[in-house]
């Protein structure tokens, strides 16, 4: 008869064997697991196309990809940024580079047509990056219908209407890799972000669905996963760069590093990975008691350096 020490003792040793091997894939996968960002650049003129690249995050994600061998697409929404980040690829080598402008926040976009131009194109990688949204320093109630999905088709429908007239021109590239840029908003309760973080956790969702559709029945060899991402430093998020706070650059890097390290998710900087092992250990109560004066203090800045910009704008105007 096992005595109660002994199911304890039991107990115990599959805890700490799970975390044992918990703490050995991520020293694998954050120290020794190369990238499989090489299988995605494959047949005549591989193409990685970005969205929302004209700055930040997709900007610098642009220009290593690039590095790495891939002709480059680019999206933005603003001619003269995108135009400019394209001149700046090409600068780089001889790789082709293409952009194309949409309004994500628009009702009115016909994907098909967006599309288009690149279907003959050998698409292999695709990074979903575009987000973001108004700074919502009020409640939800506070704001118009028009707003509020203004930010709902920035953070999720665009994403989801993109990549589904994609899907043709990506099963004909196969192998190939699709991602969505996630939140650590989505894993915690924070308010304010209303119009951010739900998206986010849809995309999440929205990642797991096309894996497995993609899996099964007709397997087309196209992948998808999604990057959970804490604080990174960009013209839209002005903060002082630090271990947990990685420039642009440093954080792309990283995401390429990681390409292929999970099946559906995974978090691309290692110090938010321990963030987000933290987050989770503390409890819901806990992070939102620190979240919620974060938060505040964000917005307030955020809105505090778009009146800086407006200005600085008209001043130039």
């Amino acid at each position: 008869m096992v005595t109660a020490v002994q199911f304890l003792s039991g107990v115990g040793a599959l805890f700490c064997a799970s975390q044992l091997f918990r703490f050995a894939r991520f020293v694998w996968v954050y120290c020794l697991r190369p990238s499989s960002i090489g299988k995605y650049l494959h047949g005549p003129a591989p193409y990685a196309l970005i969205t929302g690249a004209s700055d930040g995050i997709g900007k610098a994600l642009a220009k290593e990809l690039y590095d790495k061998g891939f002709n480059i697409i680019i999206h933005g929404r603003s001619e003269e940024k995108t135009k400019k980040v394209a001149e700046e690829l090409r600068a780089r080598g001889n790789q082709d580079v293409q952009y194309f402008l949409a309004s994500v926040d628009q009702p009115d976009i016909d994907f098909a047509k967006l599309v288009e131009p690149f279907k003959n194109l050998n698409i292999t990688f695709v990074v979903n990056n575009v987000g973001g949204g108004g700074n919502r320093v009020g409640r939800i109630d506070d704001y118009s219908e028009d707003n509020l999905m203004k930010d709902l088709r920035v953070n999720m429908l665009f994403a989801f209407n993109f990549t589904r007239s994609l899907l043709p021109i990506l099963r004909k590239a196969a192998p190939a890799q699709c991602l969505f840029i996630g939140s650590q908003g989505a894993e915690i309760r924070i308010p304010r972000l209303y119009t951010y973080a739900p998206p986010k956790y849809f995309l999440k969702q929205l990642t797991r669905c096309l894996s497995c559709d993609e899996r099964w029945w007709a397997p087309s060899n196209v992948s998808f996963a999604y990057v959970t991402v804490g604080t990174v430093v960009t013209n839209a998020m002005r903060t002082t760069p630090h271990l947990f706070n990685p420039t642009s650059e440093r954080f792309a890097k990283a995401l390429v590093a990681r390409v292929g390290c999970a099946e559906d998710e995974y978090t691309a900087w290692m110090p938010h990975a321990i963030q987000m092992w933290f987050m989770k250990l503390l409890g819901d109560s806990f992070i939102e008691s620190y979240a919620a004066p974060t938060m505040k203090g964000i917005l307030e800045a955020r809105a505090g350096y778009a009146d800086v910009d407006i200005a600085n704008m008209k001043k130039t105007a």
